[in-house]
């Protein structure tokens, strides 16, 4: 093990020999502390601790596994957005037939570590697993998983109260999810400043809010779907082409109900504002969460979940068609054309 120490970053790195005689490591984990200097916005650096594991080649029929233990008194229950969307509740469950712990497995956005076993509070996580059988429906399905690589895998632990690590839990997913791509190079100097207008001030959503999806279709068809389809039976697929004038758009509320007192609050944006710098917007056109469908040509199911309430209803004010200001509340996805005027 040895600890490096620097002025952003210190790292600890543990190195996990097969045996005495062996050259080189087989597991390594790197964990790092980041020291915000003052004056910067350290919040998603400042409460976590990020840990990379190196693990690989196993040897055949081998599990790594990598267990956190911990004091804290969990009752336990396990707290895991297992799906990747929305926390879950999953109390531990004791089996007589079977004494293996059956609780999910831990993701790494997962939070509040639940039991393994019998301990207090722990949580497992499997980096790697390389196994191998004979079965015929295994090999007909390449499920032997004799798999001989070397994986890096990155977990962040958040630190911190219950209100705090809630609020930036899903923030740092999305940090986690979406890294910065460094690139070096050198640099010829100073770039000359170029005549014209100068540029603008960089738009940012709300930090509740997340894009998804900015891009221009690679598709031309009309916005009715079942005009597009009775084209495409007819053998008239129309011009390949893209839409340079018009953008798919998909916006993703970040937090639940009730998850957090002002992140969780419906977010109102105004499109134009937001997407000044790509041109003037001279329509907005709602879309289902695929783009395939408009929004007001559909039916939705309702269906009741509880006395006196049916799920599909919505106590938000009806939306205006087309409008450039729109609201997207707790865990709302929803998706757009926007039209922009020729230049």
């Amino acid at each position: 093990m040895e600890i490096v120490a620097g002025q952003l970053v210190t790292e600890i790195r543990q190195y996990f020999y097969r045996n005495m005689t062996a050259q080189n490591y087989t597991y390594a984990i790197r964990s790092r502390l980041t020291h915000v200097p003052q004056g910067h916005d350290g919040e998603l650096l400042c409460h976590r601790i990020e840990q990379e594991y190196q693990a690989g080649p196993l040897e055949l029929n081998r599990e790594a596994v990598l267990r956190t233990s911990t004091n804290l008194n969990s009752q336990q229950v396990i707290y895991s957005d297992n799906n990747g969307y929305q926390m879950q509740r999953r109390p531990y469950v004791s089996y007589v037939n079977n004494s293996i712990a059956r609780v999910c497995p831990a993701m790494p956005t997962s939070a509040f570590p639940g039991p393994i076993k019998h301990q207090i509070a722990a949580v497992e996580v499997m980096l790697h697993r390389r196994l191998w059988n004979n079965f015929d429906w295994d090999l007909g399905y390449n499920l032997t998983l004799n798999d001989t690589s070397v994986v890096h895998p990155v977990l962040w632990l958040l630190l911190g109260s219950w209100s705090l690590t809630t609020a930036l839990r899903q923030r740092s997913a999305l940090a986690l999810q979406h890294r910065p791509v460094v690139l070096f190079g050198d640099l010829a100097g100073t770039a000359p400043k170029l005549p014209g207008p100068q540029q603008q001030e960089a738009v940012t959503l709300p930090p509740n809010l997340h894009l998804q999806i900015l891009s221009i279709p690679g598709w031309r068809y009309s916005s009715n779907h079942t005009e597009h389809s009775q084209n495409l039976r007819k053998g008239h697929r129309g011009d390949a082409q893209a839409d340079l004038r018009r953008v798919l758009l998909r916006l993703y509320h970040l937090y639940e109900v009730g998850e957090d007192p002002v992140l969780s609050q419906p977010v109102t944006v105004n499109l134009e504002a937001v997407l000044q710098a790509l041109g003037s917007v001279v329509a907005v056109e709602e879309r289902s969460l695929t783009g395939t469908w408009d929004l007001s040509m559909l039916h939705r199911w309702s269906w009741r979940t509880g006395p006196g309430r049916r799920r599909g209803d919505t106590t938000s004010p009806s939306r205006p068609p087309g409008g450039p200001i729109i609201t997207v509340h707790p865990k709302e996805i929803r998706t757009f054309f926007i039209h922009f005027q020729q230049q």
